[in-house]
């Protein structure tokens, strides 16, 4: 239980923890805490917090392939991946498998080995 009504602080606290659980070491940083100019939108905003954080690479979710522009990154000398999962399957109760349902739906049907596998199987656009 957390104790805390905020929902920022009830998600950052439950990504913190799901990557306690998996050995995911990745400093987390919180976007609002950087020095840029906040009132960007979009993929300027991005890039800001990708020019403050001195990164060469951006990777974002496959679905954001109509937000961001690769031609945009380049000219800011940052790459821009995609990450697209691949597929997979597992045992969910005696149902007949629902695929791309959320992380709860991997923590409940599958041991922390089996996550920390299923993490590398992906592929970069």
């Amino acid at each position: 239980m957390y104790p805390n009504f905020n929902l920022f602080e009830f998600i950052y606290f439950s990504v913190k923890k799901i990557c306690s659980y998996l050995d995911i070491n990745t400093k987390i940083i919180i976007s609002s805490e950087l020095e840029v100019d906040h009132s960007l939108k979009s993929q300027e905003k991005v890039i800001s917090f990708c020019k403050e954080l001195k990164s060469k690479t951006y990777i974002n979710a496959i679905g954001g392939q109509e937000l961001y522009d690769k031609s945009t990154f380049q000219k800011n000398n940052l790459n821009l991946n995609f990450i697209k999962t691949n597929p997979i399957e597992y045992k969910q109760f005696n149902n007949s498998f629902e695929p791309w349902l959320s992380i709860i739906d991997l923590l409940m049907f599958n041991s922390r080995e089996e996550l920390k596998l299923h993490l590398n199987n992906y592929t970069l656009i």
